[in-house]
């Protein structure tokens, strides 16, 4: 069957979301206060309301995690139904009380019901399944007798796989998955018709949250010097607080290696911490040859992520070089920052990475925030637009947007949009991409600010921040043990 164009009923916009941003999302509605099993029974009344009318038998089948646990809440919502589950528990404490909430009998492959079924509730696999169904679940997928119609709870189990349901209808939540789009845009055919269906998600939601901690890539054992990125900022001339300031806030997002390369005067003035490596330029007092830095970057182990344009100054010749600079080495994500956006017309061919404007640098740059996404058109995760202030404002392609907000007043001092820099870059360093990124490294700053404000109080300045950067990647409600992590994806 040939693909189709994805057209789908949807309560509120939302962009196509991956497995991790799923069950990120669906942390940060936790951290809000959401209780997480009356979204797992909305979702199983939508699934009720997608079974209006149809014949008997319906089998629902249960997978071990939450989307087998949204199958347990429904069968309790129906009148006549079979419950075949493929584990003798959830893997999941929200799961395991939907499945203490059935009172009725609980089959399994190798007892099922006698009358084979008319219908099918695929709750076994939801989206943050990965591959060719395996184990008990399979299993489970070849005992099915007949050829029952499927309604498929998020997503058909197996889906883009080669091995999947073949669904007449499937209910997903909130937001259509990557696991059923195909590498063209379009839906996978087992989807059947697509509802998508709204659980309860505030719209604050969206915005960067503690979910969004899910995103950070941790140490393991075995790394050597280098693994965790190095990062170069370049910057300075007319300031030299800026870079530093920059880099050091790279180093607290656990990178390796901050390289920093300003002019000859503003190097001297600085004041080095021992973390960050003087990166050498030709240049005296504003940047205007990036030869030697270019060649820095495609030497040896080169560097994995670049912020340019703290204190750099707008001179023209600073500028040209900016633009050279982006051109010469587009396969290093980078985040153009203050000054450096001067140097911008339109989103530059080959740069990916963020663009991190306070208002009136936007301005300047394109005039208005709605002509933002026009910028950033089919380019996924990676471009992206965060405008920083009072609240900070964060554009990526095809419909993704959050809102950072809290953090401590005293944050309107001067040096914060250079750690806010800093921080995107070192995790663009870290590998990830700069949707992940912009949405992380605003809310580790917004964490960092207020902690360091109640402790500091009303004197402090931006360079107390950064070790209170380090502590916002251990602080709220999820990810202190990542290790034992609960699944939190309600579906």
């Amino acid at each position: 069957m040939k693909s189709r164009e994805v057209s789908a009923r949807c309560m509120r916009p939302r962009w196509i979301m991956s497995p991790q941003e799923v069950a990120i999302l669906d942390a940060n509605a936790k951290a809000l206060g959401v209780n997480m099993d009356e979204l797992m029974n909305t979702a199983a009344e939508h699934l009720a309301n997608a079974l209006e009318g149809a014949p008997s038998p319906i089998w629902i089948l249960c997978g071990p995690g939450n989307n087998g646990g949204d199958g347990f809440r429904l069968a309790n919502m129906l009148d006549d139904c079979h419950v075949i589950a493929t584990h003798s528990k959830q893997k999941t404490s929200l799961a395991q009380r939907a499945r203490d909430s059935w009172k009725g009998s609980v089959f399994t492959s190798d007892s099922l019901p006698e009358i084979a079924p008319a219908v099918i509730v695929d709750c076994l696999l939801g989206a943050g399944s990965h591959g060719k169904p395996r184990g008990e679940v399979i299993k489970l997928m070849e005992a099915i007798p007949g050829g029952p119609m499927v309604l498929a709870c998020d997503m058909p189990s197996g889906c883009g796989s080669g091995i999947s349901f073949n669904a007449f209808r499937t209910v997903t939540f909130e937001a259509p998955k990557s696991n059923m789009i195909d590498s063209e845009g379009k839906l996978l055919p087992e989807v059947g018709d697509l509802f998508i269906a709204p659980i309860g998600w505030p719209e604050e939601t969206l915005d960067p949250g503690p979910g969004d901690l899910l995103r950070y890539p941790h140490p393991v054992d075995g790394q050597i010097k280098g693994d965790r990125g190095r990062v170069l900022v370049v910057g300075g001339g007319p300031y030299h607080g800026a870079p530093i300031l920059s880099g050091m806030a790279a180093a607290r997002m656990g990178v390796d290696l901050v390289h920093i390369a300003m002019p000859k005067v503003a190097a001297t003035r600085a004041k080095w911490p021992n973390e960050l490596i003087q990166e050498k330029m030709d240049d005296e007092e504003i940047i205007t040859d990036v030869s030697r830095i270019i060649e820095r970057c495609k030497s040896g182990r080169g560097v994995q992520a670049m912020v340019i344009g703290p204190g750099m100054g707008i001179d023209p010749a600073s500028l040209q070089a900016v633009k050279t600079l982006i051109e010469a080495t587009p396969e290093i994500p980078k985040v153009i920052d203050a000054d450096a956006i001067n140097a911008l017309e339109g989103w530059p061919n080959g740069l990916i990475g963020v663009v991190t404007p306070h208002q009136k640098e936007l301005e300047n740059w394109v005039e208005d925030i709605e002509a933002v996404p026009d910028l950033l058109t089919g380019s996924g995760e990676n471009r992206v637009v965060v405008r920083t202030g009072a609240e900070d404002i964060i554009v990526g392609s095809a419909g993704r947007g959050g809102i950072g907000n809290g953090g401590n007043p005293r944050m309107s001092m001067g040096g914060t949009g250079d750690l806010l820099a800093g921080c995107i870059g070192g995790l663009l360093g870290l590998g990830l991409s700069p949707w992940s990124a912009s949405r992380l490294g605003v809310h580790l700053m917004r964490t960092a600010g207020k902690i360091a404000g109640d402790e500091i109080g009303p004197g402090m300045v931006a360079d107390d921040i950064p070790p209170y950067l380090s502590r916002a990647l251990i602080t709220g409600p999820v990810l202190l043990h990542p290790q034992v992590q609960e699944d939190l994806s309600s579906s």
